[in-house]
């Protein structure tokens, strides 16, 4: 099997995000390469409903023995409550996109990195920003 890029996989949320008509999309991949994807839905179903949330309750679809070796792809970096969610279900690696900076110069945002929450959690957790960021932010112009 051919391990898929970061690119594949961020496009693999952008492709959700643009289904949900928002910027946010998001991807859980485990180390055989299966997927669980999802996008906001806080509009239909309240404002706990992150794509990232979504996803992380789709986990029980995924097959693996340690969370760790998920990875979480999501177009926009996580916010505190997403962030903490990912600690919480015991991923060890997230990727993203386009930073928070750059998310609230479209609307509101909690100013709190995922990296702050990443340095407060019990194991240490692989961040990579700003993968496919130009294609992140476009989601913002739709």
């Amino acid at each position: 099997m051919i391990a898929k890029d970061q690119q594949y996989w961020m496009h693999k949320a952008i492709e959700q995000a643009k289904l949900g008509h928002t910027p946010f999309g998001a991807v859980i991949v485990n180390e055989e390469q299966q997927s669980v994807e999802a996008y906001n839905t806080t509009k239909q179903d309240g404002p706990v409903a992150h794509a990232e949330v979504n996803v992380i309750q789709q986990l029980k679809h995924l097959e693996y023995s340690d969370a760790r070796t998920l990875t979480l792809y999501s177009t926009v970096e996580p916010c505190p409550m997403c962030m903490s969610a990912a600690v919480w279900a015991g991923i060890g690696k997230v990727v993203y996109g386009v930073s928070i900076a750059d998310a609230s110069a479209y609307g509101h945002q909690i100013h709190v990195s995922c990296e702050e929450i990443a340095q407060k959690s019990w194991y240490s957790i692989v961040l990579v920003p700003g993968v496919e960021r130009e294609k992140c932010l476009e989601l913002f112009e739709y």
